[in-house]
């Protein structure tokens, strides 16, 4: 699991070559948007943490990444799979082979940004999560 959480790590994996071109054109358009939307001396890092599943990352380590398990709903404890499973993310869409899941914490804003590669090597249930309730951009 790759998490960022400050500006200045952002900034390094949008600049790293080894990282796959569509996370980090992702990273790059999110950073700006929230940096154009808020006060210039805020932090990136107060406003948002970003996290990428890797090959072999699965929804243990999703978990311990944000806190808390992206496959059952933080109000009523139902799991993915059931009917009635209501997921606790704000957003989630498809766009440049990731799924990008959005998950706002605070009344202030804060939030998590969860990126999950569309792509063979990803856990099958956290795809199959993403798959299920996306939308495309």
């Amino acid at each position: 699991m790759l998490s960022l959480t400050t500006r200045a790590a952002v900034e390094a994996a949008i600049q790293n070559t080894s990282l796959d071109p569509g996370l980090r054109d992702l990273l790059a358009i999110r950073a700006t948007q929230l940096e154009g939307d808020t006060e210039p001396d805020i932090e990136l890092g107060d406003l948002a943490h970003f996290h990428a599943v890797e090959a072999g990352d699965g929804l243990t380590e999703v978990k311990a990444a944000l806190g808390f398990a992206v496959d059952i709903n933080l109000v009523d404890g139902i799991a993915f799979g059931h009917p009635n499973f209501i997921p606790s993310w704000e957003w989630i869409e498809h766009r440049v082979g990731y799924f990008e899941l959005a998950f706002v914490l605070s009344d202030d804003g804060f939030g998590h940004i969860l990126l999950v590669p569309d792509q063979l090597g990803i856990d099958p249930r956290l795809l199959a999560l993403c798959r299920s309730h996306r939308t495309t951009a």
